[in-house]
């Protein structure tokens, strides 16, 4: 769990758009809080992509491990299958 904080803390210093708007980071040892964290960074990514600051592999990118992420901790939460891999399909992410 320390290493996911960790990465998310890096990947939001990385992608963070700079906002008026004041946005609350929690960091407790609460799986509910870290999916908000990562929703808070999904919405960053988001904002990214829009300004033109990251491109389309990229955003696809991070659009792909930040939704696998809160899905994983989701199924923590409740299991219903939310992130169900037995189709075995792989993604194979490439940077340029």
């Amino acid at each position: 769990m320390k290493k996911i904080l960790i990465s998310i803390a890096t990947l939001v210093l990385l992608t963070s758009s700079v906002s008026e708007e004041k946005v609350t980071i929690y960091c407790r040892p609460d799986i509910k809080i870290a999916i908000h964290n990562l929703k808070q960074l999904k919405y960053w990514v988001e904002l990214d992509y829009k300004d033109n600051k990251i491109d389309d592999n990229m955003y696809t990118e991070y659009h792909i491990a930040i939704r696998s992420t809160i899905l994983s901790l989701e199924m923590i939460l409740d299991n219903k299958g939310q992130c169900d891999t037995t189709d075995k399909k792989v993604y194979e992410l490439k940077y340029n």
